[in-house]
């Protein structure tokens, strides 16, 4: 990367920086910050009950005595000794935060993993980066590709406040994108080494979370294809490293899971998800699903409008190899397009469409790289600034002081002064996100009545608890004995 790029990258990532300060920190609620919620509290538990004592496994439950799931409450495979795990997803993106709070000697809070989520943006950028040079020889294209990845809303947010394995995995994903271009752009033979980078970086895609399997589909497909186009059996070691890659990540996931349920509840657990997020469990008609999907696309790409037009009506097939480009487009699309296919339920949520980033971001660099680099640089700087409008449209800047995003870790805060730690929590009338639960640091329990409450109670063998019920003057509290 020449260093007059460099610089212009860090100075955009600290710009970007700056777009995003005054929501970081804030108290998590709304857009999907539950997935922010959800690792804290694993964290929290790997942090407090030591990682041994989970197996490495994500706890989504608190471990006191009053928190302890009783039985008959819910017979959910992820349940073991009272604690529920949340096995939805591989163990990488939860090892890797926790290690950094222990290297600094921190407790998890919000603020740390997302300052650790926007470190990889910036790595994420630079990936996208080394890619695009990959594909093309106009100096200026990967450049804009990377700021354009840098002001976009879904990367502001999802790269930022929102912290899950289904994002982090971008992180991973790109630099495989990377070692592939470089293997499949290749005239000569693919060697070992380089099919070795290929497995080797989707056993990390893949042990983050799952499109590192529909990125290993990719690969196979674009190398089978190079391999009949022309005629070179080297391809197939891409094959082999895909496979063994991919493979790799499942057998390790199962193995960490397998220390806290066995065989049978796993499979029982990932036949349950499938059942609701797969495309045979779709809760909407298929009309309002694709409203859906287009909506999310716009909400977090629309700025890009711009320079995918000009990528298309004035850069396709000019510039770049057209084997080159097809194979940027499948390895980039196809993971996407897949995800569709077997999960579509799963693709409504909007943080999927952060997965085209690199192909929606590299065809839009294309696209202002056709044009005369003035209007290029003046198109990129009306997109980015487009892209920052419409993030704070989505997430209001005053969003840290407005009551609409601060009632659930107030709900929280109320329910940790209450509750006792002998008394278990109970919520009648509403039911909590993970965001309250992770402010009451307590496991709470949805009840419909008084009588369920105490039933709990003798059955976890507990004397003590309390009932949290909303009304308009906010949360009351009744403390009950058995």
């Amino acid at each position: 990367m020449p260093r007059r790029h460099l610089f212009l990258l860090l100075a955009a990532f600290a710009l970007s920086l700056t777009v995003r300060w005054p929501l970081l920190n804030r108290p998590l609620s709304g857009h999907h910050e539950l997935c922010t919620a959800l690792v804290l509290t694993v964290l929290h538990n790997w942090h407090h009950d030591g990682y041994r004592a989970h197996h490495g496994a994500p706890a989504i439950t608190f471990s006191g005595p009053a928190d302890h799931i009783p039985p008959g409450y819910t017979d959910a495979p992820g349940l073991r000794d009272g604690v529920l795990y949340y096995l939805s997803h591989p163990p990488l993106a939860y090892d890797l935060p926790h290690a950094l709070f222990v290297v600094s000697g921190t407790e998890p809070n919000a603020f740390g993993l997302q300052l650790f989520n926007l470190f990889f943006h910036l790595t994420t950028a630079v990936g996208l980066y080394l890619v695009m040079r990959e594909l093309t020889t106009v100096v200026t294209a990967p450049l804009y590709a990377a700021l354009l990845y840098l002001f976009m809303p879904a990367p502001l947010w999802f790269h930022g406040n929102v912290y899950m394995s289904d994002m982090f995995v971008q992180n991973a994903w790109v630099w495989h994108l990377l070692f592939a271009m470089r293997a499949l752009k290749s005239d000569n033979r693919v060697s070992w080494r380089a099919a070795w980078l290929c497995g080797a970086t989707l056993f990390l895609t893949t042990a983050i979370s799952w499109p590192g399997v529909w990125a290993g589909v990719a690969l196979v497909v674009v190398a089978l294809w190079q391999w009949r186009a022309q005629h070179d059996s080297s391809r197939l070691r891409l094959v082999a490293a895909a496979v063994a890659g991919v493979g790799a990540a499942v057998l390790f996931t199962a193995w960490r899971w397998l220390q806290v349920v066995d065989a049978d509840a796993l499979l029982a657990y990932f036949h349950g998800r499938y059942d609701q997020r797969g495309s045979a469990g779709l809760h909407l008609p298929w009309s309002d699903a694709l409203t859906t999907i287009a909506l999310n696309y716009r909400i977090n790409w629309l700025p890009l409008v711009l320079p995918l037009a000009l990528f298309f009506i004035l850069r396709r097939g000019r510039a770049e190899p057209q084997l080159r480009l097809a194979s940027f487009v499948m390895l980039t699309s196809v993971p996407i397009l897949l995800e569709m296919l077997f999960l579509f339920d799963y693709s409504l949520h909007d943080f999927t469409v952060l997965k085209a980033g690199p192909l929606l971001c590299g065809l839009a660099a294309l696209g202002l790289s056709a044009v005369q680099p003035r209007w290029a640089w003046c198109a990129l700087t009306i997109t980015c600034a487009a892209g920052v409008l419409y993030f704070y449209r989505t997430n209001p800047i005053d969003s840290a002081t407005d009551d609409r995003f601060t009632q659930q870790m107030v709900q929280g805060l109320a329910i940790a002064q209450e509750a006792d730690p002998d008394e278990m929590v109970f919520t009648q009338g509403f039911t909590t996100e993970p965001q309250v639960q992770w402010y009451a640091k307590r496991t709470l329990f949805r009840i419909e009545s008084l009588q369920q409450a105490r039933q709990l109670m003798r059955s976890a063998g507990q004397s003590k608890g309390v009932i949290s019920r909303q009304s308009d003057a906010g949360l009351a509290a009744e403390h009950i004995f058995r």
